[in-house]
C-alpha cells in the first residue's frame, strides 16, 4: 500500500499533477534509467538524423494494451495529435511544439520531424501513450478511459473507490514479464501523517517530509528494526521570484541586496537540520546544467546595506521601502512561517518591512498574471527530466499562464537558452548552461532559497525498492521490480 494524490484523470496527457496512478498503467516510447538517461520502453530502438531534426522510433513488437488489442504506431500518432489538439490543459503541449510532422510508415515505425533541433525531444517521449480505440472519438477530457484506463503498463486498474483508494492488479501479459507484485493499492485518504500510517501498517512506503521526525524518531533503533530508509537529492527547489518589472525590483542591485539579507544558511541549519542544500541559480540539483563553481551569495547584512545605499534607497525614519511576498495558502506551514519570521527579521535589519500574504490558488494565479506582487514564493519541479530552464527564464514565458514569474526578459539569456535547446551535444549544452548560470546569478531574477532532500521509509517486507522508481520522474522498470516476503 502506497500513498498518492488522487488523479483527476487516469490519462497522462491531461493529469495536471504528480500522482502514482498513471505511471503504473501507462508507458512512453522512452523510459528513464537510474541516472535519468533515456532507455527503450515501447520503442525498442531509435535513430537520430545527422542534423538533429528527426527521430525514427522502431516500436517493440508484440505489445498489447490491457484489453488485448495490439499497440501500434497509430496509437503514438493519436497521442501526439491529442496533445496538439486538446482544448484542455496539458503540460505536454510545449514539449511537442517544435514537431513539424509525425509519420507512421508502418505499424512498427514512427518518424518524428522537428522544425529545428530540440534537445529535450527524445526525453519528451516519456509521455504515457494512449490507445486510440479507447480515448478517441470525442473530446479527450470526456473519454471513458479517464475513469476506466487502458494502458500497456505493468499494472491494470481493478477498482477505484473515489476519495479512498485505487487498486491495481498485475498485468500478467506485460511485455517485460509479469510484475513481482500481485496488487498495488494507492491510498488517497490518509492525510498528512503518513509516518504514523506506516507504523500502523496502513501503508508500506511513505515520504517523510518532517525533517524533525526524520532526524529523530526515524533514526531510532526500534524504528530501523522494522523499516528501511533512504535519502534522495531530487529535482526540487524553492525560491522567491522578484518582480523585475516593478520598482524597486527592476534594479538588480536591489535584488542582490535582498538575496544578501536573507539568511538562507540559518534556514537550512535550523529548520531543515541540514537536510537541504543551498543553490545559486534555478537549476535542478540532480541534473547537469548548474555550474558547481558558482557559490550561492553569503548572508551579508553589511554589504546589503551598502548595495541599497548605492542603488539610491537610503534608510529613513520609516526604513527604506515595504515589500510583499505572495504564496499559495497551502504553503502556510509551521516551517514556512518560521522561515518567513527569520527573513522578516533579516530584512528589518536593512530597513525593509516584509509582509507575506497567503492566497487561494485562484487568487494567487490572478495576482501572478497581473504582476501584482513584489515577490512570489514557489516550489519548482520539472515536467520532464531535462535541465532546460526556459520556463522560468525565457522572455516568451512571461505571457499570461506561463511560468516566468519574475518577468525576466534578457536578449542574451534568451540566446543562450535557445542555443542550449538547439544542440544534442551534451558537453556543448552544459557549457552553454554554465554561461547562463553566471548571467542569472548576476541578474538575480530569482533567489533560490534551498533544495530540500527527500526522505523515504518503507516496510522491511518490501524488497528491491528505490524511491525514485515511483517519483515524479519514475525510473524503469519501476515498481514492477519490487517484491514482498512470501
Amino acid at each position: 500500500m502506497l500513498p498518492s494524490n488522487e488523479p483527476l484523470y487516469m490519462n497522462p496527457v491531461l493529469e495536471p499533477r504528480f500522482t502514482r496512478a498513471n505511471q503504473l498503467v501507462f508507458e512512453g516510447l522512452v523510459g528513464l534509467s537510474s541516472s535519468l538517461e533515456p532507455v527503450p520502453v515501447l520503442a525498442e530502438s531509435w535513430t537520430r538524423s545527422d542534423d538533429g531534426r528527426q527521430i525514427t522510433f522502431k516500436l517493440r513488437k508484440g505489445v498489447k494494451w490491457h484489453d488485448g488489442k495490439p499497440f501500434t504506431s497509430k496509437d503514438v500518432a493519436f497521442t501526439y495529435q491529442s496533445i496538439r489538439d486538446t482544448q484542455s490543459q496539458t503540460l505536454w503541449k510545449p514539449y511537442f511544439a517544435a514537431v513539424s510532422k509525425l509519420d507512421t510508415p508502418d505499424e512498427q515505425t514512427v518518424v518524428v520531424t522537428y522544425s529545428k533541433p530540440y534537445a529535450p525531444a527524445l526525453i519528451a517521449w516519456t509521455v504515457g501513450l494512449l490507445p486510440a480505440h479507447v480515448y478517441g472519438g470525442g473530446p479527450l477530457a470526456e473519454s471513458r478511459g479517464n475513469r476506466e484506463p487502458v494502458g500497456t503498463g505493468p499494472f491494470r486498474m481493478a477498482r477505484w473507490i473515489e476519495g479512498k483508494r485505487l487498486v491495481f492488479e498485475a498485468n500478467k501479459a506485460w511485455w517485460n514479464g509479469r510484475p513481482n507484485l500481485d496488487t498495488v493499492e494507492l491510498r488517497v485518504d490518509l492525510g498528512d501523517d503518513q509516518l504514523k500510517a506506516l507504523k500502523d501498517g496502513q501503508l508500506d512506503f511513505v515520504q517523510v517530509p518532517d525533517v524533525e521526525a526524520w532526524s529523530g524518531e526515524v533514526q531510532m533503533p526500534d524504528f530501523r528494526a522494522d523499516f528501511e530508509v533512504s535519502t534522495v537529492v531530487g529535482s526540487l527547489f524553492r525560491a522567491i521570484a522578484w518582480n523585475v518589472q516593478r520598482k524597486p525590483f527592476d534594479d538588480k542591485r536591489v535584488r542582490l541586496a535582498m538575496t544578501l539579507a536573507l539568511n538562507r544558511g540559518r534556514i537550512i541549519e535550523d529548520l531543515f537540520f541540514n537536510q537541504a542544500q543551498p543553490m545559486s541559480a534555478p537549476f535542478f540539483p540532480n541534473m547537469f546544467g548548474a555550474d558547481p563553481s558558482i557559490a550561492p551569495y553569503p548572508f551579508d547584512i553589511e554589504r546589503a546595506v551598502k548595495v541599497l545605499d548605492e542603488a539610491g534607497h537610503p534608510a529613513g525614519p520609516n526604513g527604506r521601502f515595504p515589500m510583499q511576498i505572495i504564496a499559495v495558502a497551502s504553503q502556510r506551514t509551521p516551517q514556512n512561517e518560521q522561515m518567513f519570521a527569520i527573513f522578516r527579521t533579516d530584512l528589518a535589519a536593512i530597513g525593509i518591512d516584509m509582509k507575506v500574504e497567503y492566497l487561494s490558488s485562484r487568487d494567487y494565479q490572478a495576482r501572478v498574471v497581473l504582476r501584482d506582487f513584489d515577490g512570489v514564493f514557489f516550489g519548482w519541479l520539472p515536467d520532464i527530466p531535462d535541465p532546460d530552464p526556459s520556463a522560468l527564464l525565457h522572455s516568451s514565458q512571461i505571457k499570461e499562464g506561463k511560468n516566468n514569474f519574475a518577468g525576466y526578459a534578457d536578449a542574451d539569456a534568451d540566446k543562450l537558452i535557445e542555443a542550449a535547446s538547439g544542440t544534442n551535444n551534451r558537453a556543448e549544452r552544459k557549457a552553454i548552461y554554465h554561461k547562463l548560470h553566471a548571467k542569472v546569478n548576476a541578474d538575480l531574477p530569482y533567489t533560490v532559497l534551498y533544495a530540500p532532500y527527500s526522505h523515504y521509509a518503507w516496510s522491511r517486507r518490501l524488497h528491491g525498492v528505490h524511491p525514485e522508481d515511483i517519483g515524479p520522474q519514475p525510473r524503469f522498470p519501476g515498481l514492477s521490480g519490487w517484491w514482498v516476503d512470501p
